[in-house]
C-alpha cells in the first residue's frame, strides 16, 4: 500500500440519516468514504460501521417493500375476489334480465311459450275465422229465412187451392148429390 494515496476522512455516518432514500445514502457514503489510487485505478475505502449501517437500512427497506407488497397484494386478492362476486352477481342479473325480457316477449297458450308475434296471429286468424263463420251462419240463416218464407208462401198457396179444390169438389159433390136425388124421385113414383 505503498501507492497508495488517501484522502480525507469525512466524519458521521451518511447511511443513519433516516430522512433519505437509498440511493442518496449510498451516494453520500460513496462521497464521504476516503479515496486511494493504486497505479491508474482508484479505489474507495468505505468505514465498516457505514456499511453496517446502509446494510441495515437495506434490510429495513426491503422489509417495509415486502410488508407492503404483502398488504397490496392482499388488497388486489380482496379487489379481484370482490370483482368475481360482482361478475357473479351481474351474470345472475343478466340471466336474470334475460328470463324477464323472454318471460315479456312471450305468451303462454294451451301450455306453449308462443312469441307475441306468434300469438298475435294465431288470436287475429281465429277472430278472422270466427267473424267468417259468423258472416257464413248469419247468411246461411238469411237464405233459410228466404227459403223458409218462400216456403211459407207456397204451403199458404197450396192450402189455399187445396181449400178451393176441396171446396169445389164439395159443391160438385152436392150437386151430385141433388141429380142423384133427383132422379131417384123422378124414378119413384
Amino acid at each position: 500500500m505503498g501507492a497508495a494515496v488517501l484522502f480525507g476522512q469525512q466524519s458521521g455516518n451518511p447511511a443513519q440519516a433516516g430522512d433519505r432514500d437509498l440511493q442518496t445514502q449510498f451516494e453520500t457514503m460513496l462521497d464521504l468514504s476516503n479515496r486511494y489510487r493504486e497505479g491508474s485505478r482508484e479505489f474507495k475505502v468505505v468505514p465498516r460501521d457505514y456499511l453496517d449501517a446502509f446494510m441495515s437500512n437495506v434490510s429495513d427497506s426491503i422489509a417495509t417493500y415486502t410488508t407492503q407488497i404483502e398488504a397490496l397484494e392482499a388488497q388486489q386478492a380482496e379487489q379481484q375476489a370482490r370483482i368475481d362476486a360482482t361478475s357473479g352477481e351481474v351474470a345472475d342479473r343478466d340471466a336474470l334480465i334475460a328470463d324477464l325480457k323472454d318471460e315479456r316477449d312471450t305468451v303462454g297458450l294451451l301450455g306453449m311459450q308462443l312469441d307475441k308475434g306468434t300469438y298475435s296471429i294465431i288470436m287475429w286468424s281465429l277472430v278472422i275465422g270466427l267473424l267468417i263463420a259468423l258472416l257464413v251462419a248469419l247468411g246461411g240463416t238469411r237464405i233459410a229465412a228466404g227459403n223458409n218464407s218462400a216456403l211459407k208462401r207456397e204451403r199458404d198457396k197450396l192450402a189455399e187451392e187445396l181449400e178451393q179444390s176441396r171446396k169445389s169438389r164439395l159443391t160438385v159433390e152436392q150437386d151430385l148429390r141433388r141429380q142423384l136425388q133427383d132422379e131417384i124421385n123422378k124414378r119413384l113414383p
